[in-house]
């Protein structure tokens, strides 16, 4: 019975490290990285450095491809982002208080972090909204929105399959089918 290194196939020298290893390796971290030079200020050279502390090795050409690569997925992300938030307050313009100011949270809660990475930062629920609705108004539903959310994650939590829709409806009837179906698929992304 032979060691693991006997298996055919299996290389026993890190160093010789073959080319799509070490471009998977690469590509692993180049979106974060990309997104650090494109959105924080980091120059190309400073995160082709990083790119190379963090997976040593490799010819710098093969860095470059990755970033340009990266740069460019994380700019049509940005974008899809951009459209999705400028749909979503449109929509928002055209609800209840309730309703609009939920969109946005949600919208907040779900890709917020991603639109602060892509320096988008997030939606300013109030600046967006003020024009229509007053500033307790706006505070009021964000923290009912908050209410929504949590109540469909231990919906989901407790079941995975159930009536979560009917059961959501039954608590907060004031808002859309639209709205609930959005927080019980946060609430199933929050908790696959």
């Amino acid at each position: 019975m032979g060691n693991r290194n006997d298996r055919p196939g299996h290389n026993t020298h890190q160093d010789s490290a073959r080319e799509p290893d070490s471009v998977a390796r690469i590509r692993a971290g180049s979106n974060w990285h990309a997104c650090r030079h494109l959105y924080q200020g980091w120059t190309r050279e400073r995160t082709i450095e990083r790119m190379q502390s963090v997976t040593p090795g490799v010819p710098l050409e093969a860095y470059e491809r990755e970033l340009t690569r990266a740069m460019e997925w994380a700019e049509e992300n940005r974008q899809n982002g951009l459209r999705r938030r400028q749909s979503k307050i449109e929509e928002a313009k055209t609800l209840d208080v309730l309703n609009a100011v939920f969109v946005l949270y949600l919208l907040n809660t779900r890709y917020g972090s991603h639109y602060v990475e892509d320096g988008l930062g997030y939606i300013d629920i109030q600046h967006e909204l003020d024009s229509l609705f007053s500033l307790e108004k706006i505070e009021a539903a964000k923290h009912r929105a908050d209410d929504v959310i949590r109540n469909a994650s231990n919906l989901v939590w407790r079941s995975w399959d159930g009536p979560h829709l009917e059961e959501l409806r039954a608590k907060f009837p004031e808002y859309t089918d639209n709205n609930l179906s959005a927080a019980i698929g946060h609430a199933y992304w929050l908790n696959r």
